[in-house]
């Protein structure tokens, strides 16, 4: 007796249901079975005025599908007075997960956020509608709500701060069945626990009839308001309150004995041209960083872009970068307080280095004599030159030389560079990336239509070779086999992965010891070719 009454008392989900709220997570919609155990989890959205009888239950509260717009009805003496369209008919209640039933003519559908939800938060939601992002200031993001075929777990922040906003209480509620077998009818009927009340929450448990005496099932109900937070936590503008920003010390320098100098990045502590903290550094003081400071940045150019002097954020943040030097990445201590934000100056503060030399040429041409200069990088000159080239080229010929990439190679151009470090995986990405976009790329569809014949089994590099000597090109072997060694050492280098090994596949490629210098011999190469092409064919690379 005392095993059944523990199962139809439902202690694990009333425990959850009182805990509901309190985490990290909140769960606005949830049907789910488990054997003999059916549970639905609901919410809604409620005026603060309704607090108490909510929590009595003596109000009627709307079904769970509520919320569509339609009329409502205004009644009088003599019948309906009045008719209004609503947005939504509600009773002043708000619905936070909307329902629609299609009746089986259609599969069914996905609970879904309210719309001002999702908006209230800028919210991105991916193709499956199932994840919902919030994209912060500084380009983190956070997941910020779940969809499932039967539930709807959000983060209880957003929520709170959606609360806050509207100034709405959230109203959790909960109807569980637990079926039994009773044979003997020994289980009571009707209430089986004193009902559990409280300021914010009502429960009750009885037992009823169903599908004969010998088959009752407890019957768990229970009402759960999260009051409204102040207007003040709402979480967006004006109330999006920040903590005080924290400004990182960087080093700046070493003193006699060899110990870094450090000093804060924050712009108001810092000297200017105008008289302003003469005893201190100034703004562009250079600090000086490891190379792979930008290797997170370049491993996600779905969000990052990285350029000639420069890295980004969408259109969240920018920063001015010295990348042109071979050695390290200088950013001017101003800039990094002023526009890198406080979360990504502590990532680039594990890459600072005591400063060993100085600005890129590039760099200070461009930042202290006001004049412009192009980079010297081999990796920033090849890609700047790619575009150039197959606009143009276009421009000429309405046609291009490289082919645009698939989707799944759209950010391989702007990942490549030279390497960051010596590291086999460094290499073999940056060699992979210049075979697509040198070898792959080749349009041999279009190159083919400029040939008077076609040779059966010929690919691109050949195809591409017959149409230089054809066009009277003349470093067509030069360029040819540059074309062919990047393909063979792509392949040596796939082929490794396999197995072979590495130092004799750059051996027999004649691969330099040092591949940073390696990828950017391959780039001053491909970036010559462009170059000779478009001379050859009456084109100006320099002129943008």
């Amino acid at each position: 007796m005392s095993d059944v009454l523990a199962v139809v008392e439902q202690r694990d989900v009333r425990q959850t249901f009182e805990s509901a709220g309190d985490g990290p997570w909140t769960v606005l919609y949830e049907s789910a079975k488990d054997g003999d155990l059916d549970v639905l989890h609901w919410c809604l959205l409620a005026p603060k005025g309704r607090r108490h009888d909510i929590i009595d239950d003596n109000c009627h509260l709307p079904l769970i599908d509520f919320g569509a717009p339609g009329f409502s009805y205004t009644y009088g003496v003599s019948g309906i007075e009045q008719i209004e369209y609503e947005r939504a008919v509600t009773d002043g209640y708000e619905p936070l997960v909307i329902f629609q039933d299609h009746y089986g003519v259609r599969p069914p559908m996905k609970p879904q956020l309210s719309e001002e939800f999702r908006l209230y938060h800028n919210l991105w939601v991916n193709d499956a509608g199932t994840e919902f992002i919030k994209v912060n200031d500084d380009g983190s993001e956070d997941l910020a709500a779940e969809i499932g075929p039967a539930s709807v777990r959000v983060r209880t922040k957003f929520i709170r701060q959606f609360q806050a906003g509207k100034q709405l209480d959230l109203v959790l509620r909960i109807s569980s069945h637990q079926y039994v077998d009773d044979p003997d009818e020994i289980i009571p009927l009707l209430e089986i626990a004193v009902p559990k009340s409280r300021d914010d929450m009502s429960l009750s448990i009885h037992m009823s009839d169903a599908w004969g005496r010998q088959r009752p099932c407890s019957v768990l109900d229970g009402r759960k308001i999260l009051e409204a937070p102040p207007r003040e936590k709402a979480g967006i503008p004006p109330f999006d309150t920040q903590t005080p920003e924290t400004y990182h010390e960087f080093i700046i320098d070493e003193d006699a004995d060899g110990e870094p100098i450090r000093h804060t990045c924050e712009p108001e502590q810092l000297a200017d041209y105008f008289g302003k903290n003469p005893d201190v550094p100034h703004y562009l003081t250079p600090v000086h960083f490891r190379r792979e400071v930008l290797q997170r940045y370049y491993e996600q150019p779905e969000k990052y872009s990285i350029g000639d002097g420069h890295l980004d954020c969408g259109g969240l943040w920018g920063l001015r970068v010295d990348n042109d030097h071979p050695d390290h990445v200088t950013v001017f201590l101003g800039d990094l307080g002023r526009d890198l934000p406080e979360s990504e100056r502590t990532y680039w503060l594990t890459f600072n280095v005591v400063p060993t030399g100085g600005l890129s040429q590039t760099q200070f041409q461009r930042a202290f004599l006001g004049q412009w200069a192009g980079p010297d990088s081999p990796d920033l000159c090849f890609k700047s030159a790619y575009g150039r080239f197959n606009r143009k080229w276009r421009e000429r010929f309405g046609w291009v030389l490289f082919k645009e990439p698939e989707s799944d190679d759209v950010h391989v151009l702007q990942r490549l560079r030279i390497p960051l470090n010596n590291s086999q995986p460094e290499f073999e990405h940056q060699v992979m990336g210049l075979a697509k976009v040198i070898v792959d790329a080749i349009n041999e569809a279009s190159i083919q239509q400029q040939l008077p014949t076609k040779e059966k089994g010929e690919k691109g590099i050949g195809k591409l070779e017959r149409w230089m000597i054809q066009e009277q090109y003349p470093t067509v072997e030069r360029d040819i086999e540059y074309l062919r060694r990047v393909q063979r050492l792509r392949s040596k280098l796939t082929a490794h992965r396999k197995g072979s090994d590495y130092t004799k596949v750059l051996a027999d490629t004649g691969v330099n010891d040092d591949s940073i210098q390696e990828v950017a011999t391959m780039l001053r190469h491909a970036e010559r070719l462009l170059y000779d092409l478009a001379s050859h064919f009456g084109i100006d690379l320099d002129i943008l």
